[in-house]
């Protein structure tokens, strides 16, 4: 296979690789690094000896994976506050009408992946959301097909049963969002309370950076009570002030982002069940933020 071959080859599976890599690190920027690692060992190899081109970028790219959160798992033990995964923002060449709501990627997922141990986590991503029987996860893990149904057993039992199956449309979703936001808008509190499922959480990621919630805030009224004296100057402070707020889509659903001066300084995504919002994820870190300059 010629190098042009091999490069065409690798680009048919590279949006897969990045969704696997993404899904496993919670990192954009990491997950688009090990798919660049994954390209080089590629186009380095003998692809003679390769029957399955897809399964070998695949098994690479898991690997890959699994070495970054080794080490990464050292690093979050010193962030400073909750964790939340950078942004995956949706093709801007992508109509809004044709954005489909993909609970795979939410912010509320990641976050539950991420109290997984790594195998536990591939076993689970590629059996539940790839689609791999386990006798190939375990060629990928070097484990006995057994023991990654284990794992994946595991890594379920962790997540709970809602963390996938959304009775929510995408209109219903976008419907519950603006009304959250002209809640927040028009200071109406009791409005604000009845949207949110009485049990809400709200986590704040600043990472030390920026001003944030040191730990997640829990109830409908210390979250109604948050927004409307920490958000809600944002949204009424107009053009006047140059902030403004926008509807963007990223981790497979609507969220909103907040704009001073042109410059993203927080963006939140809404976790919606029974047609009430159960969890609501900031971004406060600015280098998280940087993914929304210019959109």
């Amino acid at each position: 296979m010629n190098s042009s071959i091999a490069l065409e080859t690798f680009e048919t599976y590279r949006e897969s690789m990045l969704g696997l890599a993404y899904r496993m690190t919670g990192s954009r920027v990491e997950a688009e690094d090990i798919v660049q690692e994954a390209c080089l060992k590629w186009l380095d190899v003998d692809h003679a000896a390769i029957q399955v081109p897809r399964a070998w970028l695949m098994k690479v790219t898991t690997r890959l994976a699994l070495d970054y959160l080794k080490s990464a798992r050292v690093q979050r033990m010193s962030y400073v506050g909750p964790w939340l995964p950078e942004p995956y923002l949706a093709d801007e060449n992508t109509p809004a009408e044709e954005l489909e709501l993909d609970e795979s990627i939410s912010m509320a997922l990641l976050v539950l992946l991420d109290q997984l141990s790594p195998a536990e986590r591939a076993s689970y991503i590629l059996h539940d959301l790839f689609q791999y029987r386990f006798n190939e996860i375990g060629e990928i893990l070097e484990r006995s097909e057994s023991s990654c149904r284990k794992l994946a057993s595991r890594a379920r039992a962790k997540l709970g049963s809602k963390h996938l199956k959304s009775e929510q449309s995408r209109d219903e979703h976008l419907q519950l969002l603006a009304a959250f936001s002209e809640a927040v808008k028009r200071g109406e509190t009791e409005e604000l309370v009845s949207l949110l499922k009485e049990d809400a959480t709200f986590i704040s990621d600043g990472g030390g950076k920026a001003i944030a919630a040191r730990k997640v805030v829990c109830g409908a009224a210390l979250i109604t009570r948050f927004f409307m004296k920490a958000v809600r100057p944002a949204f009424i402070a107009g053009a006047e002030e140059d902030v403004r707020v926008e509807m963007s889509w990223f981790n497979g659903a609507p969220g909103l982002i907040i704009y001073q001066a042109g410059v993203p300084v927080s963006a939140y995504q809404f976790e919606v069940e029974q047609n009430k919002i159960c969890g609501i994820y900031a971004l406060r870190n600015p280098d998280k933020l940087t993914f929304f300059v210019g959109r």
